[in-house]
Formats: structure tokens, C-alpha cells, sequence
């Protein structure tokens, strides 16, 4: 069960790194680096064995978008928060069509462009002239 309890603070944490976009890279480790202390003092002080009890530890810390936010407000910096996961999927599906349709098109020009320079004819043959006559002179 310690690794499912792991996932949830891990995940937290990255949702939490997600959206202190903006501030210094120092700030965002620190802060990281001190909700995670913070959470595993709770859950050895307490003796946490549950998911469940490690979730209201995260619960009470506070959702990623509030901390984020008051990390962005402390520093004086704008908090956005991302997009809907659901927007962001979209987004990402709309760029891989794009990307494929532009690796299908640059495909085709590259095989008509190289189809336009060969020949079918195989190698070079001699010419042939007609033999020459002998005129008497």
C-alpha cells in the first residue's frame, strides 16, 4: 500500500509544480521541497497507513490551484491557472492531426519531386546513326 500513498503525494506535488509556472526555479524547489517535508512529518508523526488519511493531509494543505495561488501572491507574481485537462487533450489531438497531415503532404512533394527527376528507360544505350555511304568523289 506505501507506494499507492506515494502516487497520490506525487502526483499532488506535480500538479502543485504545474502551477507555480512563473516563479523562480529556486522558489518552486523550495516550496516543493517543503511540502513534501511538511507531508511526511504528518505521516510519521501521525503513523498514516491509509490513502485515505494521506488525502486529508493534502486536503488540508490545500487544493494545487490554492497553494500555487498563494505562492504567486507572496512573490507578486500573475497565478493562471491551466486549462481543463479535457481542453488541453483537444489541443494535443489538434496538433497531432496537424502533424500528420503535414508529414503526409511533405511526403508526397518529396516522392513527386523525386519521381520527376528519374527515368523509367533503364541505362543509357549508344546512339545508332545510319551508316555512312561511300560517295565516289
Amino acid at each position: 500500500m506505501k507506494t499507492r500513498e506515494n502516487d497520490v503525494v506525487a502526483e499532488y506535488l506535480r500538479e502543485v509544480d504545474q502551477r507555480l509556472a512563473g516563479l523562480p526555479v529556486l522558489q518552486r524547489r523550495e516550496l516543493l521541497n517543503d511540502l513534501a517535508a511538511h507531508i511526511a512529518a504528518e505521516q510519521a508523526e501521525r503513523n498514516l497507513a491509509s490513502e485515505g488519511e494521506i488525502i486529508e493531509v493534502l486536503e488540508r494543505l490545500g487544493s494545487p490551484e490554492v497553494v500555487a495561488a498563494a505562492a504567486h501572491e507572496e512573490n507578486g507574481t500573475r497565478f493562471t491557472p491551466p486549462p481543463p485537462a479535457a481542453n488541453r487533450n483537444k489541443l494535443w489531438l489538434i496538433v497531432g492531426i496537424v502533424a500528420a497531415v503535414v508529414l503526409v503532404l511533405v511526403t508526397c512533394g518529396f516522392l513527386a519531386f523525386a519521381g520527376a527527376d528519374s527515368s523509367i528507360e533503364g541505362p543509357a544505350q549508344p546512339a545508332v546513326t545510319a551508316p555512312e555511304t561511300l560517295s565516289p568523289s
